[in-house]
């Protein structure tokens, strides 16, 4: 038996771990014997495993937690959550509406689903404390907009997510098209008005009235405490405003994204913000280890071929069509679907060469494929596999799996529809 084989098998034995197999053991430690079984079997190297634990986004989400939890400490929460109650005079809808704006606009200057989240989510949780709400009604309306918005209008990711295509485009010297940024915002404003809309007024229908459960407890938990002193006070919300700034300047004072949140977790230890096993807590490691077991099937889903033996098929199937919008659906849906089980970066890397070597084979366009490519592996909301925003908005919000794919299937046939309706009829690949 190959490899590949043994892979492939693994994998749809911890996705059905998942789907069944969550009621008696915790996704997280699905993912992680997952993760040793493919260890065990040659079809992830040690080393590959190990470097997830050390991964940088592993590091920022643990980090993003503890400054979360010293923001939510403090009585700064409070005070926004009973403020913005009172504009919006009860209207949960109204609420919703704002934070869901505020996500979006976030995620157009830091380019990270899960720094995104994690920082709208702790002020989020303050408002459903004071509206009594289950935060199990906001948190996915707040996730998918993460996920879904990021990099779309014409502001600094976009600009260095033009320059990382046309890398590929003249590293494939097929620069007779080129990429701008205007192309980045037209073939994606469609799709984020459509999330947006489905994240108001559609997600919050569908969404579990949940029991109470650990990150409630926490809450009630959080505000009861007794208030900090002045100095712990100010050192808590300064300390989340800063590290917001750096994240969003990141580029410009040339620190990553990662080591400004580690140092932001560092000043809410250092200075008491939080007491030892408030900061353990916060951390949700769980979220975490889940994160860096489903990076190492990830990983080793690549390093076995899997993905170039799908893309391989997929070629041959296009290169048969010759209608322009089923061709586009199938550009849409195999990264979609593969980046449900596999890290979203790592999808997109792989397609994007892919999808520009196949319309250089045929002639075609291939702005419109690359385009779809990216709304598809950044719209992953179905597993915690795909993005590390999902397990944290799974935690946050109390979700299983059943109340993901429950939440998740209107938006995937409307994100598809409007996404392969417009990018093939503005950058027709025939």
């Amino acid at each position: 038996m190959s490899q590949m084989t043994i892979c492939m098998v693994i994998f749809i034995l911890t996705l059905i771990g998942f789907a069944v197999g969550s009621k008696y053991v915790s996704i997280t430690t699905i993912s992680l014997i997952s993760m040793v079984l493919l260890v065990l079997t040659g079809c992830l190297e040690p080393a590959d495993a190990l470097a997830g634990f050390g991964n940088s986004s592993a590091i920022l989400m643990a980090s993003m937690f503890v400054v979360a939890a010293g923001l939510n400490r403090t009585q700064m929460i409070n005070k926004i959550s009973a403020y913005i109650c009172k504009i919006s005079k009860g209207s949960f809808t109204k609420v919703l509406a704002g934070y869901v704006i505020l996500t979006c606009v976030l995620a157009q200057f830091i380019p990270s689903a899960v720094v995104c989240f994690s920082v709208v989510f702790p002020m989020a949780l303050g408002v459903c404390r004071e509206m009594n709400v289950n935060p199990s009604k906001m948190m996915f309306s707040l996730g998918i907009t993460a996920i879904g918005t990021v990099i779309t209008l014409p502001l600094s990711s976009a600009v260095s997510e033009m320059a990382r295509i046309t890398g590929f485009l003249e590293a494939y010297d097929y620069t007779q098209y080129n990429m701008t940024i205007m192309d980045i915002t037209k073939a994606k404003l469609p799709t984020m008005i459509v999330i947006l809309l489905l994240a108001i007024f559609v997600i919050p229908r569908f969404a579990p009235d949940v029991k109470v459960g650990k990150v409630d407890v926490e809450a009630k938990a959080q505000k009861q405490q007794e208030p900090l002193s002045p100095v712990r006070e100010v050192i808590g919300y300064a300390t989340f405003i800063l590290v917001l700034l750096g994240l969003l300047f990141s580029n410009q004072i040339g620190i990553p994204t990662w080591e400004t949140a580690l140092i932001g977790a560092l000043i809410i230890s250092a200075s008491g913000v939080l007491k030892k096993n408030e900061i353990i807590n916060s951390m949700n490691l769980s979220m975490v280890l889940l994160y860096v077991g489903s990076l190492g099937i990830g990983t080793a889903l690549s390093s076995t071929g899997a993905a170039d033996m799908i893309g391989d098929q997929l070629s041959k199937i296009i290169l048969g069509l010759n209608n322009n919008y089923l061709a586009g659906l199938l550009f849409f849906i195999v990264p979609f679907i593969l980046t449900q089980f596999m890290l979203n970066l790592g999808i997109y890397s792989i397609f994007v060469p892919l999808y520009i070597m196949l319309c250089k084979s045929m002639g075609a366009n291939p702005i419109g494929p690359i385009m779809l490519c990216m709304i598809a592996s950044m719209t992953a909301f179905f597993t915690p596999l795909a993005t590390p925003a999902v397990p944290v908005m799974m935690g946050a919000g109390n979700y299983n799996m059943k109340d993901l794919a429950k939440m998740g299937i209107v938006p995937f046939i409307v994100i598809t529809i409007v996404s392969v309706g417009w990018v093939m009829t503005i950058y027709p690949v025939f």
